[in-house]
């Protein structure tokens, strides 16, 4: 008895968190991931690690182990795009120690947090020779990211 009350309740969360993750407007494609990294390094790297950035930060989360973890298939096989929007709204609604990236000195532009998302979308937990413009046999040197 007590499911069938319950799972009207369900069915209707579940539609509003479909109805929720379908609008989105946000697109990374036309992001600068140089700036995206540049920025990064600059605003995350001392509190993030992540290899392509060489930032060694200690006091957030290692972005490339969230993200490996992420992007496999235990956990929820992530793909670019859901890194993209989970790093924007994690800048978005920062919560401390995180800086808030909206107001103050360390205030970033929407276009800034977009690069800054699409870089870490595109490097984050993936090994270095897939990253983009650090594949291998490019000649490319690790810890460089060009625009697609």
């Amino acid at each position: 008895m007590a499911l069938r009350r319950l799972l009207p309740l369900a069915l209707a969360g579940a539609a509003l968190l479909t109805a929720g993750c379908a609008g989105r407007a946000v697109d990374s494609s036309s992001a600068d991931l140089n700036g995206g990294k540049t920025l990064f390094a600059k605003n995350c790297g001392g509190c993030h690690t992540l290899a392509d950035a060489a930032t060694a930060g200690t006091v957030g989360p290692n972005l490339d182990d969230a993200f490996r973890a992420a992007r496999s298939e235990a956990g929820g096989n992530f793909d670019e795009s859901t890194v993209f929007d989970v790093t924007l709204d994690q800048m978005r609604l920062a919560a401390p120690p995180m800086p808030r990236f909206d107001t103050g000195p360390q205030a970033l532009s929407d276009e800034e947090l977009r690069n800054v998302a699409a870089y870490v979308a595109s490097v984050a937990g993936l090994p270095p020779q897939s990253s983009p413009g650090n594949a291998a046999g490019t000649g490319s040197t690790p810890g460089t990211t060009t625009a697609p």
